[in-house]
């Protein structure tokens, strides 16, 4: 009677894996299709990039980020804390080049100074950014990416095509080859569990209720409308956050259809698993729980499917073990195919083992989350509260007022 039932539920678990993976791929596969047509003029955009440190191949991504082949006039504002940052020379040396090719657009330097108490680095950036900002359109766009000339034109009419869109955000893939482990783990987090599981979820007009911030794009009106980026302050997560607050304020955030690269390799597998930290803490602070429901499904189903595997093995029952180890086997092919259909490279095989890892890796991350609820990120310190929420800043001294000053 026991064997059955555990046959009954392994053979539920296969049947639902294989209706979620249906479902992912039918969404991934159905996004080229949903590209709108393009605009009789297109209204002037601000890109703002807050930068802090150094990222991998940077100078390639900041001549990237110039190269908008936006079709509208574009200004781009690079926001730093001040010129002691690494990555300042690099960005003045991505201006000059675009200048000397006489490339369109214009773009300049704004020093932020360090931030506030109880405010991030980044928030900090964009609120200076944005202060400065002319755009009828205001972009915020991470220095770890590498957009073509396609992003910001497709994102500009996704938004421009839906009246009630307040903001959009480009869907991501990191394209990568990977190079070690901790590279694998990475690309499946963003290109299998992210972007998998938003294009999955995707409402009408490919609507979601919160944005991811790689680069994310606001009417310049609905950014007003929610107090501007300032609003954000004193959260750790500011897309998740802005993105619930132009819903609340009555609009809709959609997802682009052009992907934009996310440049990354060369990590670690402790690398990987200070960065899936640093996620799941921004999750935890502004993932919806509608969301995070497949994910939660997932997770049991690996699980149980690993729990069976080893307690059949071990009483005496190969047959219920091999049907429980062919669930965990494909749960973690399943985010495989994912990452593969979203446009990440090839898994090479010595590494093909960090597709099931990270569901375990979330237990010790999850107890030294409740153990040492503070985050270092981009040279800062944060302490967090239980809704991941900055309760305290390191302390900061020499903030400086910001001021402009770059080649245009």
């Amino acid at each position: 009677m026991t064997s059955m039932l555990l046959t009954i539920v392994l053979l539920g678990l296969l049947l639902q894996l294989g209706y979620a993976h249906r479902k992912s791929v039918r969404a991934l596969r159905s996004r080229d299709g949903q590209r709108p047509s393009g605009l009789a003029a297109y209204p002037p955009v601000t890109v703002i990039r807050p930068v802090k440190g150094v990222d991998v191949e940077q100078e390639a991504n900041f001549r990237a980020a110039l190269d908008t082949g936006y079709p509208g006039g574009v200004e781009t504002i690079f926001v730093l804390e001040d010129e002691e940052d690494p990555a300042y020379p690099l960005v003045r040396r991505a201006i000059e080049y675009h200048a000397a090719r006489d490339g369109p657009g214009f773009a300049r330097i704004v020093l932020a100074g360090r931030p506030p108490a109880g405010r991030t680095g980044k928030i900090n950036n964009m609120i200076v950014g944005e202060a400065e900002a002319r755009g009828e359109i205001i972009v915020f766009g991470d220095s770890d990416t590498r957009p073509d000339t396609g992003v910001l034109t497709n994102l500009v009419e996704h938004i421009m095509a839906d009246d009630s869109a307040g903001a959009g955000f480009a869907p991501v893939v990191n394209p990568c080859r990977p190079r070690s482990a901790g590279d694998v783990g990475y690309a499946i987090i963003l290109n299998a569990y992210l972007v998998g599981g938003m294009e999955t979820a995707l409402g009408a007009g490919r609507s979601l209720p919160f944005l991811m911030g790689q680069t994310m794009a606001f009417r310049r009106s609905a950014l007003r409308d929610i107090g501007g980026v300032k609003c954000a302050d004193g959260q750790l997560v500011d897309d998740m956050y802005l993105g619930a607050r132009i819903v609340d304020a009555g609009y809709t955030n959609v997802m682009g259809t052009h992907p934009l690269h996310v440049i990354n390799h060369g990590l670690g597998f402790k690398g990987f698993l200070k960065l899936w930290r640093r996620w799941l803490f921004c999750g935890r602070g502004g993932i919806p729980s509608s969301f995070a429901l497949p994910f939660v499904i997932r997770a049991l189903s690996y699980f149980t499917a690993l729990g069976l595997a080893l307690g059949m093995l071990v009483t005496g029952h190969p047959w219920l073990a091999a049907l429980a180890a062919l669930v965990l086997t494909l749960e973690g092919v399943h985010y495989v195919r994912l990452h593969r259909l979203v446009g990440g490279a090839r898994v090479p095989l010595r590494h093909l083992w960090m597709a099931w890892m990270p569901y375990p890796t979330t237990i010790p991350i999850g107890l030294s989350m409740l153990l040492r609820p503070e985050l270092d990120w981009r040279g800062h310190t944060y302490r967090l509260d239980r809704a991941a929420r900055l309760r305290s800043a390191e302390s900061r001294s020499g903030e400086a007022s910001p001021r402009s000053g770059a080649p245009r």
